[in-house]
């Protein structure tokens, strides 16, 4: 009787083990999102969806791109998607989340003036 006790409580163990390293695994791929980059031209703005023309380097072609920003998007030169005007030029860290590309990073590319430059 203490054998087959013995042996089902091993058993539980090692099955408790595996559903445990299933999940953690899972929520470990989940965490993991790869960081894709793009550097171009904003074409359109439509609340919270940037387009952007880019070259693409691989086909030497010229391509575009839709991102989606969201409240954990950060942004670098300004402090709301609402200053991002059409003509910007803007570099973009995204991920490819359900088979939309969601902004973490926007940097927004400022040229100084010829006058900004000589005033201090």
């Amino acid at each position: 009787m203490f054998k087959k006790a013995l042996i089902l409580s091993l058993g539980l163990m090692v099955l408790s083990l595996n559903v445990s390293f299933i999940f953690s695994q899972e929520e470990t791929e989940e965490e993991i999102e790869e960081i894709e980059w793009v550097w171009g031209d904003v074409v359109a703005l439509d609340e919270n969806q940037i387009t952007v023309k880019y070259l693409d380097y691989e086909t030497d072609e010229e391509k575009e791109i839709m991102v989606v920003c969201d409240l954990e998007t950060e942004f670098e030169n300004i402090s709301l998607i609402s200053e991002i005007k059409v003509g910007d030029s803007v570099s973009i860290d995204y991920v490819v989340r359900e088979g939309k590309n969601i902004a973490k990073f926007i940097s927004v590319e400022k040229i100084e003036t010829l006058e900004e430059e000589i005033l201090p």
